[in-house]
């Protein structure tokens, strides 16, 4: 099962699509992607350790 993120329109997490990891201002990695219900995009901010796993 992949995982899950909150989407803001669907108030619930679901599944996401077409993801990449991307680098904020800040330097700190994030995630992004589709909501695959709605098509929202959604951004995800990650921990360093998850980044690099």
């Amino acid at each position: 099962m992949a995982e899950q993120y909150y989407c803001v329109k669907c108030r619930k997490k679901n599944e996401l699509k077409d993801t990449q990891h991307v680098t904020m201002k800040n330097g700190k990695p994030a995630l992004k992607g589709q909501c695959s219900v709605c098509g929202t995009t959604v951004n995800a901010i990650l921990s360093t350790k998850k980044a690099q796993a």
